[in-house]
């Protein structure tokens, strides 16, 4: 009786492998995407190598899970200081646009990490797993 085959799932896997197939190159483009802005040997916002000693500095880009190397975690920390109030902004180019940069970065890195946590990120994951 173990020999008897659900032909309901084996359907399935077959059209979620064809589905898969047929979307590959999106899906290889969406994991290029997660996995490289997510990377821990490349500063976070600027893509820049990082150096040993970027991964120790600047602790509240450490609580947001990222690395960024010794100038944008010199500029995050002003950009969190200048946006709380807690700084004036002290040089020339520290203006709103700058702010606004930031706020935009802000943003993108949180969707990303909303996005790799949701439900259907965790599927598709799980059918390129399966795939490979």
């Amino acid at each position: 009786m173990k020999k008897i085959v659900d032909m309901k799932e084996r359907i399935e896997g077959k059209r979620q492998k064809e589905r898969l197939d047929r979307h590959r190159s999106r899906v290889e483009s969406l994991r290029t995407m997660v996995q490289c802005s997510s990377c821990h040997f490349r500063c976070a916002m600027c893509g820049r190598q990082a150096e040993r000693e970027d991964a120790s500095d600047h602790s509240r880009s450490k609580t947001l899970g990222l690395t960024l190397c010794k100038d944008c975690g010199t500029e995050f920390e002003e950009y969190l200081a200048i946006s709380r109030g807690e700084k004036e902004p002290d040089l020339p180019w520290h203006n709103t646009q700058w702010l606004n940069i930031w706020s935009a970065w802000l943003n993108y890195r949180k969707a990303i990490t909303a996005f790799i946590a949701s439900p259907e990120f965790k599927v598709l994951v799980d059918e390129i797993n399966r795939d490979s």
